[in-house]
């Protein structure tokens, strides 16, 4: 008997739990920009201060790599985007958009990884993110020369893909 009441009661913190889930998810999705929309513009801090505007960069494709320092995936996927953000230096914006941590976290990163050749900038209250659709990471968006989200790729991508998405979208 006390077995199924913890059963039953596990089964209802399990249910509300969803629903809260859902409810929330509604919530946020009204705000949330897709792919077709025209981009969220934002501004973020970077490691010494200085603040990005997304609008600034209107005219040529800007690369949103979603990011967390804790995440295996996304340091696995490091090194295929500072070579991607390498070759397409000048022609594309790439920001990796740290999710809800401290500056100290990236730099701990940084003298783990050596992943220096990035520009981070702080999403520090998730703002930017849940404005983006952003659940995970890594999740990257890609924005066209016009302002207007073009992809959304969830989970770990390479330089070769994001090299092809960009490659097409800059012969457009």
């Amino acid at each position: 008997m006390n077995k199924t009441k913890w059963i039953q009661g596990f089964t209802g913190v399990f249910v509300i739990g969803i629903l809260i889930t859902f409810v929330l998810g509604l919530r946020v999705q009204g705000d949330t920009v897709g792919i077709g929309d025209p981009s969220y513009d934002f501004q973020l801090e970077d490691q010494s201060g200085e603040i990005y505007q997304l609008s600034d960069f209107e005219g040529k494709p800007v690369v949103l790599n979603f990011f967390s320092t804790w995440c295996k995936p996304c340091e696995a996927q490091a090194p295929e985007m500072m070579q991607f953000t390498e070759e397409y230096d000048g022609d594309v914006q790439v920001f990796t958009i740290v999710k809800s941590e401290s500056k100290r976290a990236v730099e701990r990163f940084i003298e783990k990884t050596g992943f220096t050749d990035k520009t981070y900038v702080f999403d520090f209250d998730l703002h930017v993110s849940q404005r983006y659709g952003i659940i995970g990471q890594p999740e990257t968006v890609i924005i066209d020369e016009n302002g207007i989200v073009v992809d959304h790729i969830v989970g770990s991508v390479t330089r070769d893909v994001m090299a092809k998405k960009v490659s097409d979208l800059m012969k457009q």
